[in-house]
């Protein structure tokens, strides 16, 4: 019987890392506050679109009262979810909008409460933390910016503008749109800016992460198995490297490897792989003395079960 070689060992199985350390980048940054400015916009559209809708089917049926020289019923209580459902029922039947048309509209409000309500949730996706990312694979379901949501708001209220003027419906005059118009062009012109900066810094990390990538291969090196950089003797427990890891890190380095490629696989911090790169630089760099890996001792570490993965 013929002894079977066992495969070197390759690392762990990759896994996403954040050399930043919970530190947004720029475009992470801009993104944020162009969702934040967006979702004013949304919400005050949203309110806006609800209160037209019940704005001018009150005002048709009072005029059809007093057409018909009836007193105006004694309004009955009932909860603002009822009133909305009654006055969008009131458009369908006067041909003001379709079934279609209504259940977008009804849907675009509700943005305003998912947006109140799941705030967390709609910015969760820009986080770099790993523990966030890992968990958002299990909420298929969490509530998503929409970026097509302002302007489809914007759409459905000209669109209830020029029907219930096709229908010959009463106009209703409101100052709501002057009091905040100086507030939605400087929310506007904001995104706008934020919009062109972020188109920028998007080409940018395209291209950061295309030349990171050809950094991040170690094939055909002298560091797999045992001197594997994510090899968990490298580290004590609390991530600190041990005697060997720091070398396999000046290894990489000697290689002509960039900070950030090394923290990405090595998993360290930026600013850990930073230091070290001073140390590498302050030992003479690439004319350094380099020992033989073999010849560091190693130390032992308990093995735990993450370390197994």
């Amino acid at each position: 019987m013929t002894q079977r070689e066992e495969p070197l060992w390759e690392g762990r199985k990759p896994h996403y890392t954040d050399p930043l350390r919970g530190r947004l980048p720029e475009l992470e940054r801009c993104m944020i506050r162009h969702r934040a400015l967006q979702m004013i916009l949304i919400i005050y559209h949203a309110e806006e679109l609800k209160r037209e809708v019940l704005e001018i089917v009150a005002a048709q049926r009072d005029c059809k009262n007093a057409v018909n020289d009836e007193d105006r019923p004694a309004e009955e209580e009932v909860p603002d979810r009822k009133k909305v459902k009654r006055a969008f029922d009131a458009l369908v039947r006067d041909g003001v909008l379709t079934p279609d048309e209504r259940r977008e509209m009804v849907d675009l409000i509700g943005r305003r409460n998912s947006i109140a309500h799941h705030l967390d949730q709609v910015t969760a996706d820009l986080s770099t933390d790993a523990w966030v990312r890992d968990h958002l694979t299990y909420m298929p379901d969490r509530q998503e910016h929409d970026y097509e949501a302002l302007d489809r708001l914007e759409a459905m209220r000209r669109l209830l503008e020029e029907r219930t003027i096709a229908k010959h419906y009463v106009g209703v005059m409101s100052m709501r749109g002057i009091f905040f118009e100086a507030t939605e062009k400087a929310l506007r012109d904001d995104i706008r800016r934020l919009d062109r900066r972020i188109r920028k810094l998007v080409r940018e990390r395209r291209t950061a992460i295309q030349a990171l990538n050809k950094e991040m291969s170690i094939e055909a090196t002298e560091l797999v198995g045992d001197f594997h950089p994510r090899w968990p003797e490298n580290r004590y427990h609390r991530g600190r490297l041990t005697p060997r890891g720091v070398e396999v890190c000046y290894r990489l380095f000697d290689m002509g490897k960039s900070a950030m490629a090394v923290a990405h696989i090595m998993e360290l911090s930026l600013s850990s792989a930073r230091a070290r790169e001073r140390q590498w630089r302050t030992l003479g760099g690439e004319t350094r003395a380099v020992p033989q890996l073999e010849s560091i001792p190693k130390v032992h570490i308990p093995v735990r079960y993450e370390d197994m993965r």
